[in-house]
């Protein structure tokens, strides 16, 4: 019985670390910038067929172009009135995307269509987040 006991013990000190989310999906700050809130998605929009992939995203083929197209006539400069510059991967990362989109911060919704987000590029940008920013 005293083995038993030791075993399970060492066991569980063994599986015990220190580490948590904080030092995983932390920003400098130790804000969390992988969580993403997903209560409302469509996920029909996860089906293989549909047009939105979700699959194999990345910074320079997927996100850029929404970024360019949908955020960067107010955010695309260093001296932009709205304070958040979002030209560049390492200007993204201190930004919380997640929070934006979930609450419907960003874009504003009195912005013309054409800088709304749709529903798959919304998925798309928060697939990216949580699947780890790939650059």
């Amino acid at each position: 019985m005293k083995r038993i006991s030791f075993f399970l013990f060492f066991l569980f000190f063994l599986s015990c670390s220190t580490d948590n989310e904080q030092d995983y999906f932390a920003d400098a700050n130790g804000n969390l910038i992988f969580d993403c809130d997903w209560d409302n998605t469509d996920f029909s929009l996860f089906s293989l067929s549909t047009d939105c992939m979700l699959e194999n995203l990345s910074f320079q083929l997927d996100i850029l172009p929404i970024i360019d197209a949908k955020c960067n006539s107010c955010h695309g400069n260093d001296v932009n009135s709205h304070g958040v510059n979002l030209t560049t991967y390492e200007n993204l990362l201190s930004y919380d995307f997640c929070f934006q989109i979930d609450n419907d911060f960003m874009p504003p919704p009195n912005l013309p269509v054409q800088f709304q987000l749709t529903e798959c590029e919304k998925l798309k940008i928060k697939t990216w987040i949580e699947d780890g920013l790939v650059q």
